[in-house]
């Protein structure tokens, strides 16, 4: 699944996957500005391609569109039009150097497109002035590195995200998951609970934390396993591994009952 875009609007949202931002550029003509308005009410009819046309047309007439450049980008990466979303995207990061969604969405487009140097670069730069907007690029960065098989690079990308964003619960996660499948069972226990302390509700990040632990220290892990049970008690999605984490307490209780502990 693509990441969303945010894209810079005058004075309404895209589409439900973007964000309106402030963006700087040249006063565009009237004529340009006639044409964006029309992708904007395209867009809010649900016509994709009346859209690109109209923001094309205001970023011909107004070569230094920000906003157009920007929007047109985002509409074509949904599209999967990757080639075409990147020209407008680098168009827009040398109208505006310090534009955090222009940056952001150049970094996803190379990420979707597999080229992660680019991407990396991207991200980087946005680092550099708003970290908080790149955390969410550095995580896209790291499942798609994930995916390829770079366990190296996908951990670097994550703890960039995390460096930049300490609350992002899911990356945590994630990172929790990459320390896990590794054996580092001390690592993936940390970080599951500062996923939890992120988000308490999160159950995935309880059974895994549970898991890890159990694989350390079968005496002591009873504790993280009720805390999943507390956790995913009256859902109906983990019905199951309710019931098996339940069985995997009561074997362990048993256990140190016969052993006399």
């Amino acid at each position: 699944m693509r990441n969303r875009f945010s894209t810079a609007l005058v004075t309404l949202t895209l589409i439900s996957s973007v964000f309106a931002a402030v963006g700087v550029s040249a006063e565009p003509t009237e004529e340009a500005k006639k044409s964006f308005n029309a992708a904007v009410e395209a867009v809010k009819t649900g016509n994709a391609a009346a859209a690109v046309t109209a923001y094309e047309e205001a970023v011909k007439a107004s070569p230094d569109y920000l906003q157009a450049h920007i929007n047109v980008g985002a509409i074509y990466y949904e599209q999967g039009k990757l080639a075409e979303a990147t020209t407008h995207l680098e168009a827009a990061v040398k109208l505006d150097s310090t534009s955090a969604d222009a940056y952001r969405n150049l970094g996803l487009v190379h990420t979707q497109a597999g080229k992660f140097d680019e991407a990396t670069a991207a991200f980087t730069r946005l680092n550099a002035f708003d970290p908080k907007s790149a955390a969410s690029g550095w995580s896209a960065l790291g499942a798609a590195k994930k995916k390829k098989g770079d366990t190296v690079g996908a951990k670097a990308a994550y703890e960039m995200a995390i460096k930049a964003d300490p609350g992002d619960a899911k990356t945590l996660y994630n990172l929790g998951n990459m320390q896990k499948d590794a054996n580092q069972f001390d690592e993936a226990i940390a970080t599951y609970k500062k996923a939890i302390a992120a988000n308490p509700k999160y159950i995935e990040a309880y059974y895994n934390l549970a898991i890890s632990s159990h694989q350390l220290d079968m005496e002591n892990c009873v504790t993280d396993y009720e805390a999943f049970l507390k956790a995913a008690q009256g859902s109906s999605k983990w019905k199951s591994k309710v019931a098996e984490v339940q069985g995997i307490v009561k074997q362990i209780k048993d256990y140190l009952a016969a052993k006399g502990e």
